[in-house]
């Protein structure tokens, strides 16, 4: 991943993030963490068994301490610049990050040039979606993310957007037995008996094109567009976000393991915030009960937690359900407005 594909608001409406809490975030694209410190906090964890996220999250966070607004905009790959030029800012960067990291970006100098906001595996392949969109409907595409008005896109969603094709092709693409080849995501392995991923694609993106203006949504934009607009940019990739981040970068800790593992080597109580993201897709059921106990044992009295299950439909064991309160209106509540 290299592009957040989460809702950062119904993230940060659920965690109600403090100045004093520390907080243990999956790092993922590096999004999730950076997005937080929009919030004063005293320190954020990011965690990570993939090393590349970690690598790419110093990398953001490099770009975001360096460089002035536009010229970070223009070296993720969020606007353009030429890729020469992006591969002699790289190396005005690799002083910001651990030697690891730096080695890394070393070797990969040719995707930064490329921009690396969208040269992650999930990212390339929803460039190749969109290309396919533009063949298949690229005057719809178009025309839904040039709406500026709310009333005019369901209008126009249902009466020449959401086709008969439309709603089908999602059955075929998220075929597990055909994603699994074409996406490789560990996360598919995980999908709950009770959901079927075609349908439950193809009613959250129309659930979400009633409520918000597509040119807003940021996944949207990756699916059916290849790039996002400066609409669906959260608060890392803008100007007032940035100010409030960049003199925070250092309440970042970034760890490369398992999260279970780590939490076991804790020893108690430690975190006022749990930003889980939709860890569970990743584990077996045994393995979501360990993570579970484990939060228990080194959450701080009061701690906050968010964790989401995009295809995963695991159940709080009854044993377990009296340490976690859930807040089901909120729940509901964020539910209704995630995009």
């Amino acid at each position: 991943y290299s592009f957040g594909n989460e809702d950062w608001r119904t993230e940060e409406a659920a965690l109600n993030i403090q100045p004093q809490d520390q907080i243990l975030c999956i790092t993922a694209s590096g999004d999730r963490p950076l997005n937080l410190l929009a919030r004063e906090c005293q320190k954020i964890v990011c965690i990570d068994a993939n090393s590349v996220q970690n690598y790419l999250l110093q990398l953001k966070a490099a770009a975001m301490r360096v460089l002035e607004y536009n010229e970070y905009l223009a070296f993720l790959g969020a606007v353009p610049l030429q890729g020469i030029k992006r591969k002699q800012i790289l190396h005005q960067l690799l002083s910001y990050m651990d030697p690891q990291a730096a080695q890394f970006w070393k070797r990969h100098e040719k995707m930064v040039a490329k921009g690396v906001l969208y040269q992650g595996t999930v990212e390339r392949l929803t460039y190749v979606v969109a290309k396919m969109l533009s063949l298949a409907r690229g005057k719809k595409v178009k025309r839904l993310f040039e709406i500026d008005c709310l009333d005019e896109q369901r209008q126009f969603v249902q009466n020449e957007w959401d086709s008969y094709m439309w709603r089908k092709i999602f059955n075929l693409l998220l075929n597990p037995f055909i994603s699994r080849f074409i996406i490789k995501d560990p996360g598919l392995a995980n999908i709950g008996s009770d959901i079927k991923p075609g349908s439950y694609i193809y009613e959250r993106i129309h659930a979400s094109l009633e409520r918000d203006l597509a040119k807003k949504n940021p996944l949207l934009s990756l699916i059916m567009r290849g790039k996002v607009s400066h609409e669906a940019f959260s608060p890392y990739l803008t100007q007032s976000g940035t100010q409030a981040i960049k003199p925070r970068l250092s309440n970042l800790e970034i760890r490369t393991t398992d999260v279970i593992d780590y939490l076991e080597s804790l020893p108690g109580p430690t975190f006022d915030v749990f930003s889980l993201s939709d860890v569970a897709s990743y584990l077996s059921y045994p393995n979501f009960i360990r993570l579970l106990k484990n939060i228990i044992r080194t959450a701080k009295p009061g701690a906050r937690f968010c964790l989401r299950q995009f295809l995963s439909s695991y159940e709080i064991p009854p044993n377990l359900q009296p340490y976690f309160v859930r807040d089901k209106a909120l729940e509901r509540s964020l539910e209704q407005q995630d995009n």
